[in-house]
């Protein structure tokens, strides 16, 4: 509804009368329109006519627009003199318009929220600020170095590798684009180009700016994290209603020239032409303010020499290229030699220096070369900015050629693992993963095999906005290497397929040819061949990929079964409804088989562990969930058809992968999906409140004692490979407390203080940015089948099936003496929450009966679903399934809304087809639509917009199986140029939180953002000058070790060398450190203890991905460190515990006494303080068999 106003002093402003209305009347609380501080405000925009004469003015009249609803109400309340708005003492008039308020600010006033006026008029400032941009007169391509000459406080030089003059031809401007907190640089000449390119540089990847003027060039170094982005746009496109929106394409080139040099040179030197008359005011100085308007650091004025050294050249880059295609034999060193030159960690110059040395450790130590070079590899990337590349390689090679190879565990592998950006192919590894089938096929041959990753310049998943060609560009840079292959370091690598997890990741696997010693030349045509038949759905290639992914899922080995040992029985179906979909059964003798032989890998041999009664597999052709039925005899499986994807002929004898097996129950969060659900289904704001409230005290609470902090530890899973939780018990055990009375000893220093508030923070950081809080009385579990009917089915009698409506759940944890039964009213929901209907009631049965024949009665941990009835209920919770979805299970009371919503209905899309059997090609060209359909996000549940959204998530989600792409442009618009508070950046110092750019959010999520304020972590979070753990715990243990050790002599084999286990420790964990960071610092000993990284990052599913490959890798370290200290625990006669427990005591007394050492010299502690945990951990550990220690 529109309103006139008139009477208005012409000399307020839009913010001016905005502002009035909202604090007078709309917005006054208690008020006529709001009456409590919950209140959603009304949104209203108020427009002023200008002044006929021009100027800043009005002309005295203006509009104001409100919903319908509140315009009535407020027309009422006006004619009625109970309101009015006084603006600089002048009283406005209203009076109701004829004319129609547009649909689209209809919409905008009844969904978005209100703004404050004051942000939006610092915005209009700052854009009227940074309006006028600045001339380039060159823009240059290139490295910083380091002169051989350079003194220690020198600045880095600059070497010009690709530039474009722009005052003889063309043209460029420098502009600020606030909005998009970017900096582009436009080259083109509209007059006498056809095509205009841009140099983007987003803030975000700015690590350092500096300005100059070198013999009159006023000059701008950028010091770049990522490359710019660079694109294309066609000058003379239509300007009519049909021309295409996504005018740019993103490239990754500037020319022929610059892409030469763009996979090794990214940084970026910019010369401006000095319009200071013209601006009155040095062109530099105007530059530093517009870097202030636009929330970054003003930059310093640096000299800095810049010249055209040449480093990578085609004649450089050729010689590496021969001495690359020499060692062909040992392709490890070949691949670090490569990551040195993408990764930027060195020049051509500096690597060619040391080819002798390269060559001669080659020559010399053969395959241990290539753990030598990664080393390096690491080491260089990190060096400090004054050491020589070729001093850091002397001082590796010194410490490594005394180190033994690691060796990864059983079911893993040392994989390499390359990211594929615009510009460059970034090396990383090899790093230990977990192996799959494929991979075990061709054990001694993994070199052979590459995982490759699509990525944006941060390593992030690609970003789009609504200007972008973005399906031109990755046809251009991703299709053409998924079909034609690249060259690594001598080898030429072709595309081989993907597991369905990884596709999510856009990572694929690359494989290089080789000959195999008994199956001859590999290929990777050869390899998809031996997969089995895809006939059924080689049509689609959607399907036909999904179909190969499952040979790459990463898997554990378990038993092999002969034919006889398995076979097919009919799914479960009632209306053409599938209630068996992915799930068979297994015999309780062949779940016995499973555990044991996974048991054997685990270091307490299953000791501490429920065993599962399911596992989600992967066996043939087949995928999905096996359950135990008890009344299966013998060793037998049964699948089912909705399980088998394709046919693997010819085969007698079949492994059983396991791909999780389920020994426990997890506990389930709320996130920011659920959180929106369950608030528009009725929850009431403070139950959200008091839970955060609740779990923010009890996780500040943990520097109070040592059964907080572990009851921390314990509940999110944290310092569980360094067994910090069994440490801090056993120590409490023997009397020592955070906070001791005057009975205990102290046990707190500051490295432990570190490590708490670490976890302390990551706890508190996913509270606040993912409203991650703990669900009490809740469970997340696998779904099963009811097996029931298959037996009614049979003719069975007395069999007891789940109703329609009702569940099974029985929980038992690691330590429990029995087993719990969930009984009662519960909501069940399965992760992404995308539509409302995506959590329905149901109830849970308890304890099965005992007088009727109950398949389920005796599975743990996992959900059992009815089979039988109108409806399948996964089907209905976001289309799950029961292949191995998790599944929430509240039983929380103030959580248990009462209102029902509807499941969402979308109808089933039909798969994409061709007319013809696909090709690898084809499934090449879904990989790439599926990276570019890669974009769906939800901010919503109720709303028409979101529904929509909801149903395209949907679509999405199928995407890998059916083919069938989102669009972008189908992607429902922002309503406001603004986010809410709660999608700040979790770093709130950084520009990305300017105050403008965001809005008090009146939704659960920005009260539960606001509720919770993070404690900056102290500067005593860096690795310090302090001993680990106070003397009182060696003084402790002391007569514990030497009563166990009196008389006993080790004999010859069983002594350790301490000092080597430790440093090769040390230098693994620093690889670990700097490997996983995601920024140029390195990650802290505390985070690596914590098992977590504290950084930033706008990505969350890639931050998680690192985290745990972190973990990962820090567990196999920690494993093989235990085993080189001790060896294996499990089994251990008294003897034997008695050379480990002294070996562990002198690996315990080395860590404290080398930490006072270097405390006192000033040398670094890293990695001292971790490795004294470890050995306190295998000291008590062996105590504790032994019987010295009370138990827990």
């Amino acid at each position: 509804m529109e309103f006139a106003i008139w009477a208005l002093d012409t000399r307020a402003t839009q913010y001016d009368v905005t502002k009035a209305i909202a604090e007078q009347v709309l917005h006054k609380c208690p008020g006529l329109f709001v009456t409590d501080s919950e209140h959603r405000l009304p949104n209203f925009k108020v427009e002023l006519n200008a002044n006929e004469c021009g100027g800043v003015r009005n002309d005295g009249t203006g509009t104001f627009t409100v919903t319908k609803g509140i315009g009535r109400r407020f027309s009422q309340l006006y004619h009625r003199d109970e309101i009015s708005v006084i603006v600089n003492e002048r009283k406005l008039k209203f009076r109701p318009t004829k004319g129609n308020v547009d649909t689209g600010l209809e919409m905008t006033l009844e969904k978005a929220p209100f703004i404050d006026p004051d942000i939006e008029r610092q915005r209009q400032e700052k854009l009227v600020a940074l309006q006028d941009g600045f001339v380039v007169c060159r823009v240059q391509i290139g490295t910083f170095y380091r002169p051989d000459n350079a003194r220690p406080n020198d600045p880095r030089a600059f070497s010009i590798e690709w530039e474009k003059d722009l005052v003889r031809k063309s043209m460029a401007w420098l502009n600020f684009e606030y909005d998009h907190k970017l900096m582009r640089i436009e080259i083109g000449d509209s007059t006498m180009e056809s095509t205009r390119y841009s140099v983007v540089v987003n803030f975000n990847s700015i690590h350092k700016l500096a300005v100059g003027c070198d013999f009159a060039e006023n000059y701008i170094c950028f010091d770049l994290m990522t490359p710019p982005v660079f694109q294309r746009e066609d000058v003379h496109r239509p300007q009519d209603g049909n021309f295409e929106k996504r005018y740019r394409q993103r490239v990754g080139e500037l020319c022929a020239g610059h892409g030469a040099v763009a996979p090794y040179a990214h940084h970026l030197r910019v010369v401006l032409f000095d319009d200071s008359d013209a601006y009155k005011g040095d062109i530099l100085d105007r530059f530093k303010k517009s870097c202030i308007v636009a929330g970054l650091h003003p930059p310093p004025d640096v000299k800095i020499d810049a010249r055209g050294k040449g480093f990578f050249t085609s004649r450089n880059l050729s010689r590496v290229s021969k001495w690359l295609g020499e060692l062909h034999a040992n392709w490890r060193v070949a691949f670090q030699i490569e990551a040195l030159l993408r990764n930027g960690s060195a020049n051509t110059l500096e690597v060619l220096k040391l080819k002798s040395a390269i060559d001669e450790l080659v020559r010399d130590h053969g395959d241990f070369a290539g753990d030598v070079m990664r080393y390096f590899a690491e080491a260089a990337a990190n060096r400090p900015a004054v050491q020589p590349l070729q001093e850091c390689f002397k001082t590796v090679l010194q410490r490594k050629l005394r180190r033994r190879r690691f060796t990864p565990p059983p079911g893993h592998f040392s994989c390499h693992h390359a990211t594929l950006t615009p510009t460059r192919l970034l090396l990383e590894g090899p790093n230990v993963t977990q192996s799959n089938r494929v991979i075990r096929d061709f054990e001694g041959y993994e070199d052979y095999f590459l995982r490759v990753s699509f990525r944006d310049e941060d390593r992030l998943h690609y970003r789009w906005t609504r200007d972008v060609d973005s399906e031109s560009y990755l046809q251009e840079r991703v299709g053409k290497v998924l079909k034609e292959g690249f060259n690594l370091a001598g080898r030429h690598f072709d595309f081989l397929a993907y597991s369905s997890s990884a596709l999510r990741n856009h990572t694929v696997w690359f494989v290089s040819p080789f000959h195999h010693r008994e199956k001859g030349c590999i290929t990777a045509q050869s390899i998809r061949a031996s997969l089995g038949d895809f006939q059924g759905v080689i049509y689609s290639p959607s399907k036909y990929g999904a179909r190969m992914a499952q040979a790459f899922t990463a898997t554990d080995p378990s038993v092999r079964l002969h034919e006889s040992q398995w076979s097919e029985v009919p799914d479960i179906e009632e209306r053409n409804i599938v209630f068996t979909d992915g799930v068979g059964t297994i015999s309780q003798e062949l779940a016995d088989w499973i555990w044991q032989v996974l048991c054997e890998n685990y270091s307490d041999r299953g000791e501490n562990a429920i065993q599962p009664t399911a596992y989600q597999i992967r066996f043939l052709g087949y995928k999905g969930m096996v359950s135990v039925d008890p009344y299966l005899e013998g060793i037998h499986m049964c699948l089912r058809p909705s399980m088998k994807k394709f046919d693997v002929p010819g085969k007698d004898l079949a492994g059983i992968e396991i791909a999780s097996s389920f020994q426990k129950p997890k506990i389930p969060n709320l996130n920011r999906p659920l959180v929106t659900v369950l608030e528009d289904r009725g929850a009431p704001l403070r139950v959200f409140l008091e839970l955060q409230d609740k779990v923010v005290a009890d996780t500040r609470r943990a520097h109070e004692s040592v059964a907080l902090f572990t009851g921390l530890l314990e509940k999110y899973k944290l310092c569980k490979d360094f067994w910090l939780t069994d440490i801090l018990r056993r120590l409490n055990v023997l009397g020592f407390e955070l906070n001791p009375n005057h009975m205990q000893r102290p046990l707190d220093t500051p490295f432990l203080t570190r490590i708490r508030s670490s976890a302390i923070n990551h706890v508190l950081r996913g509270i606040k940015y993912r409203a991650r809080i703990p669900i009490p009385e809740s469970y997340m579990l696998p779904g099963v089948a009811d097996e029931g009917p298959a037996y009614v089915n049979k003719g069975y009698r007395n069999v007891y099936c789940l109703p329609q409506g009702k569940i099974f759940a029985c929980i038992q944890n690691p330590g429990d003496k029995e087993p719990t039964w969930i009984k009662g009213m519960c909501l069940i929901s399965r992760s992404p929450v995308i539509h409302p209907g995506d959590v329905q009631r149901v109830y849970a049965i308890g304890k099965p009966p005992e007088n009727q024949m109950c398949v389920f009665a005796k599975l743990k941990n996992v959900v059992v679903f009815a089979a039988r009835g109108t409806q399948s209920l996964p089907n209905s919770l976001a289309g799950g399934d029961l292949d191995g979805d998790l599944y929430e299970v509240m039983q929380y009371e103030p959580l248990l809304v009462p209102e029902h919503h509807n499941p969402a209905t979308y109808p089933p899309a039909k798969p994409f087809t061709l007319d013809r059997p696909s090709t690898v090609h084809d499934v090449c060209d879904f990989i790439v639509e599926y990276i570019n359909s890669d974009v769906v996000s939800k901010e919503g549940s109720l709303d028409p917009a979101c529904l929509k959204l909801a149903e395209l998530h949907s679509r999405a989600v199928d995407y890998p199986k059916n083919g069938n792409k989102v669009e972008m442009h189908r992607l429902p618009r922002d309503l406001v140029p603004f986010k809410p508070d709660w999608h700040e950046s979790e770093q709130p110092n950084q520009f990305n939180n300017r105050r403008v750019d965001y809005y008090e959010s009146s939704r659960a999520l920005g009260y539960l953002y606001r509720n919770i304020k993070l404690e900056e972590l102290s500067n005593g979070a860096r690795p310090g000058t302090e001993s680990a753990l106070s003397e009182d715990i060696s003084n402790a243990l002391r007569k514990h070790v030497h009563g166990q050790l009196r008389g006993y002599v080790r004999r010859p084999g069983q002594f350790c060398n301490v000092d080597s286990v430790y440093a090769g420790y040390r230098e693994e964990l620093g690889y670990v450190s700097t490997t996983y960071s995601l920024s140029k610092i390195a990650l802290t000993e505390e985070e690596l203890v914590v098992g977590t990284i504290l950084a930033n990052c706008s990505n969350e599913r890639y931050k998680s991905d690192r985290v745990y490959a972190m973990k990962e890798s820090l567990s196999f370290l920690l494993r093989i460190t235990r085993q080189d200290l001790v060896g294996e625990l499990y089994g251990a006669s008294d003897e034997d515990l008695r050379a480990k427990l002294t070996n562990a005591w002198d690996a315990w007394i080395f860590s404290q006494e080398s930490q006072k050492s270097s405390s006192e010299s000033g040398n670094s502690l890293f990695g001292l303080r971790s490795f004294g945990l470890i050995a306190l951990g295998l000291v008590l550990e062996c105590l504790a068999r032994l019987g010295s220690l009370p138990p827990l």
